[in-house]
């Protein structure tokens, strides 16, 4: 395996993080998983676009890559992998300790290239808690920090299930814990607003706008677990598998087949 780190191709045995790095103490820093797929960086654009408000947000001045999926494809390559998982990570840096830190310090940055995970349908299952919180910077982020999701898909596991489903702190559905949600009752869509702490993945914005453009109505709003619970086929969005049948909730099968599911499919396959 061979990875990028500040400028240099290493190997992983020869690769290190300061161990003052305020990404490793602290969460500082964020990150984005990408898919990597007949030669493209997938949705590359709507990544960079959260990244780099995301690095404004934290105040973290790093000197990125100026051609990302250029690099992207070189470290699959020198991986000897045609679909990939890419990660990106930034973080602030070392220098100094406790909240404020050092001023000057110098963000660390991190590409990783490993195979594309083949896709299984997940049996999802709602969790109380941990919850989602709308104004958080992990609302709006890829925050290094994801001790709350690793949480919640500990707790799925446990019920027997491969996802878990997780909740505002007012109660309403938020996501799943590594992917965003979308179910189908009759002939309507629905998915979770952003208010109730939802990030806005990549592949969740790209099908909304794609819809809109289409004057396709999909209900976004704050739904009960009551409404989730009603769906007849629930779908996971997220950068590596795009849209993602689930199999089940907390233990009911869910529907494999829909006219619905299919147009969001095909909606999702054909948006930028």
């Amino acid at each position: 395996m061979t990875l990028w780190l500040d400028g240099a191709y290493l190997d992983p045995a020869d690769a290190s993080v300061n161990v003052a790095d305020r990404g490793f103490l602290l969460g500082d820093g964020l990150f984005e998983t990408m898919r990597f797929e007949a030669g493209v960086l997938r949705r590359w654009a709507r990544h960079e676009k959260r990244l780099t408000n995301g690095l404004d947000a934290l105040g973290v001045a790093a000197d990125l890559p100026s051609d990302i999926p250029a690099l992207a494809a070189d470290l699959a390559s020198r991986n000897g992998l045609d679909r990939a998982v890419i990660r990106l990570t930034v973080t602030r840096g070392s220098g100094g300790r406790g909240l404020d830190g050092m001023s000057g310090t110098k963000p660390c940055v991190l590409m990783t290239a490993g195979a594309l995970p083949e896709r299984s349908a997940p049996a999802l299952v709602l969790v109380n808690a941990p919850r989602r919180a709308p104004l958080t910077l992990a609302a709006h982020f890829k925050m290094i920090g994801y001790g709350d999701n690793v949480f919640a898909r500990r707790e799925a596991r446990a019920k027997g299930g491969d996802m878990a489903v997780m909740l505002s702190p007012d109660g309403h559905v938020a996501c799943a814990d590594s992917a965003n949600l979308f179910w189908v009752t009759g002939r309507t869509v629905f998915t979770p607003s952003r208010d109730t702490g939802a990030l806005n993945g990549t592949t969740r914005a790209a099908i909304l706008d794609e819809c809109a453009r289409r004057n396709l109505h999909i209900e976004e709003d704050a739904l009960r677990p009551e409404s989730l619970a009603s769906a007849e086929a629930v779908l996971v969005t997220n950068a590596l598998w795009g849209v993602m049948l689930a199999a089940s909730l907390d233990g009911r099968t869910l529907k494999r087949e829909h006219a619905l599911v299919r147009l969001i499919q095909a909606i999702e396959s054909e948006a930028e």
